[in-house]
């Protein structure tokens, strides 16, 4: 019962808001129908995730043979990558309706960015509750002290060499792509710029900025040590 009462909570929450909006629906603004629209599909994000994550610790917890062992623990790192995967969307969807909401309906509809905030505080939370499932992908895994100041290389350490591998292939694929997006983007607003009359210089100078600095970054990282004599 204790398996299922967060994905049950969660949806009880989501029909019963999504039944008051409904009936509403005709009577708001397109901006303020959007960003509670936002705020139902983060929420539904946080449904699955709690259900991947309850589906992991079932997994987890449930006794098999040792040559089903592989295939448990296979089944297990992938419904709790699931879990990492939607709660990481809900984050992000959160931030953004945040971000919207203060900018567009502050005055008028506060309580739309009051529900935003209380979301992504739950996304955050949610994310630090999936270490929990380390215990059932990797029970040999200790999680260093947050407060330590060398924190992430210490989290980055703690990965074998074949997760190692994954996260640098996975990285190193993600920065080509983030480039690509990131020109494609600034020669939208630029276009969008020129068509609209309405300048996006700020954004794309902002653009620009974070280009440099990733590329500045990442060949400075390659770049060899000084050798000590």
């Amino acid at each position: 019962m204790k398996k299922i009462a967060l994905p049950f909570i969660l949806l009880s929450i989501f029909l019963y808001s999504l039944i008051n909006w409904i009936g509403e629906i005709y009577e708001q603004t397109v901006t303020y129908n959007l960003l509670v629209l936002s705020n139902f599909i983060c929420l539904l994000c946080l449904i699955i995730a709690s259900a991947y994550g309850m589906l992991a610790q079932s997994i987890g917890e449930k006794k098999v043979d040792f040559e089903e062992e592989d295939e448990r623990q296979l089944s297990i790192e992938r419904k709790a990558y699931d879990t990492v995967l939607w709660t990481q969307a809900a984050l992000t969807i959160s931030f953004v309706s945040i971000i919207a909401g203060f900018m567009l309906v502050r005055d008028s509809h506060p309580k739309i960015v009051g529900y935003a905030i209380l979301l992504s505080i739950l996304s955050f939370v949610g994310l630090g509750m999936v270490y929990y499932l380390n215990r059932y992908t990797n029970p040999e895994f200790k999680l260093p002290d947050p407060k330590s100041p060398t924190y992430q290389q210490e989290l980055f350490d703690s990965y074998d060499d074949g997760e190692k591998h994954l996260m640098l292939k996975g990285l190193y694929k993600l920065y080509y792509w983030i480039i690509g997006l990131m020109v494609f983007l600034s020669f939208g607003l630029m276009f969008y710029s020129i068509f609209t009359k309405q300048s996006q210089l700020i954004s794309i100078v902002g653009i620009g900025c974070i280009l440099l600095f990733i590329q500045t970054y990442y060949a400075l990282s390659l770049k060899p040590k000084k050798s000590v004599i």
